[in-house]
């Protein structure tokens, strides 16, 4: 099933001193969200500021910053910052991104591109895996209709059998440490494995504040999981 461990994406920090508690739980990439309307948001200072706090914590997580339809302004005040510290690694477009806009930002700021789907029913899952976009990377994520991500709502994990994604993608949406060793065990049964495991709102005390004992626990429950 593959020798890489199933990485570790924790997303919707909102300060610095929560985004380098999280980077030492033995995470390999966090997520801010750029979205206005979210919870979660953050403006483009204080995003600057966590992912200076994430490099300096440890330098080889990845910074993805979450945006959804962003036009051009919004995506410079998040992405324009001179120093590469203020700066993310990642784009995560979680909006109606078409392929040429996917392609036009990752060529434009030299990043790679991680496309978010929202998952109605598993033959949307079989489109997913039809489009081409030039996207690094695939994020797959309940559909909960005005939510663009963060709802905790969980996919069920019979709609992968027999999908066969071409690239590398990560699970996200409900995964929370209670549940994430049992969806991994169950999707290796089918022969099928995420790269990745992405959490947000089922590790929090409240909106927008990881509870860090929780954020440990996700990350030990998906190493412990054995895959």
């Amino acid at each position: 099933m593959g020798s890489v461990p199933v990485q570790v994406k924790i997303c919707g920090l909102t300060t610095p001193q929560q985004a380098r508690a999280v980077a030492a739980c033995g995470v390999q990439a966090v997520g801010v969200v750029a979205v206005a309307g979210s919870p979660r948001w953050v403006s483009p200072v204080v995003s600057q500021a966590i992912w200076t706090s994430v490099q300096e914590q440890d330098g080889s997580v990845e910074r993805v910053l979450v945006v959804a339809d962003g036009d051009d302004a919004h995506l410079d005040a998040y992405l324009g910052a001179q120093d590469g510290r203020q700066r993310p690694t990642v784009l995560q477009l979680h909006g109606q991104e078409q392929p040429e806009r996917c392609r036009r930002l990752s060529r434009h700021w030299g990043l790679p591109v991680w496309k978010a789907h929202r998952i109605r029913s598993p033959e949307d899952l079989e489109t997913v895996q039809r489009r081409q976009d030039g996207a690094a990377a695939r994020l797959v994520d309940a559909h909960v209709p005005g939510q663009p991500g963060g709802t905790g709502r969980q996919l069920p994990v019979n709609w992968f059998r027999g999908q066969r994604f071409s690239g590398p993608w990560w699970l996200a949406g409900g995964l929370e440490p209670e549940n994430v060793a049992a969806a991994l065990r169950q999707l290796a049964a089918m022969a099928v494995r995420p790269d990745g495991v992405d959490a947000s709102s089922r590790l929090e005390s409240a909106p927008g504040r990881k509870d860090l004992g929780r954020c440990a626990a996700f990350v030990a429950a998906v190493r412990g999981a054995g895959l």
